[in-house]
């Protein structure tokens, strides 16, 4: 409740760290100071076991936390693990978790990281007097393939789009346990923090289809499709789709 009363006016202004342990299941006090006092703990070694304060180059200062992490922190990667709680509990992650911690971590140095989206993948990028540098978390070299690092579609995120795509992935793992109704729950959070992705949209759809509710999906979609005209071509089969089984639940068959 809080994080989305936080999102009402469409910007975060509580922390990031605590924003995203909330999207991921936090919801106590207690269990929130527990998991920021794993975050301070990690911060705390890296400050002690490394030369991270011995310079002021805020690139070599984000290859010492990815270099730590790497070795002390990551000990899987696993393509549904998006809950940073699984990655400060567990090491374990994916792109998404691992990119965020990172990203927590970073900001904690004074470090300006940024997360890259590209579609089905999220990695971070560092710009510093005219260098820049890319970090991959999910692939044992740490290097961003080419196909990624120069994606016509890649783009730098928002901390409110990251907290989206944790929800998006608990709207995904809701729908494939065909539990339609949490599922649309999740799609809503994404859309709060991220209105303008259609994914999101094209889940909420194959909930309402598969609890046979086409004119609540019709009806959705016609006013999704109001505030983003150009997605009406990408929605048109499904437009077309919904209309006759609205019609079909008219007459009556």
């Amino acid at each position: 409740l809080s994080l989305m009363q936080d999102m009402e006016d469409g910007q975060l202004d509580m922390p990031f760290e605590n924003a995203c342990l909330i999207a991921s299941g936090v919801n106590t006090d207690k269990k929130m100071h527990t998991y920021l006092r794993k975050i301070d703990l990690v911060i705390s070694r890296i400050s002690h076991e490394t030369d991270i304060n011995k310079t002021s180059d805020p690139i070599a200062k984000a290859g010492i936390i990815f270099d730590w992490l790497q070795k002390n922190a990551h000990e899987g990667v696993y393509n549904d693990c998006y809950d940073i709680r699984d990655t400060l509990n567990l090491r374990v992650g994916n792109c998404l978790s691992y990119a965020i911690q990172f990203t927590i971590i970073c900001r904690h140095f004074d470090i300006d990281i940024k997360n890259i989206f590209v579609p089905g993948h999220i990695y971070n990028m560092l710009v510093s007097r005219e260098q820049t540098r890319y970090f991959e978390h999910t692939h044992s070299d740490g290097i961003v393939k080419n196909a990624d690092k120069y994606h016509p579609q890649k783009k730098i995120m928002k901390d409110k789009e990251l907290l989206a795509e944790i929800f998006l992935y608990k709207a995904h793992n809701a729908n494939s346990n065909m539990k339609y109704d949490d599922s649309c729950k999740y799609c809503q959070r994404a859309l709060m923090c991220n209105p303008d992705d259609n994914r999101p949209v094209i889940l909420l759809l194959d909930n309402h289809i598969a609890k046979k509710n086409y004119e609540e999906a019709f009806r959705y979609l016609n006013e999704y499709l109001s505030l983003h005209p150009t997605d009406k071509k990408s929605f048109r089969n499904t437009y077309i789709l919904l209309q006759r089984l609205c019609k079909k639940g008219d007459n009556g068959t």
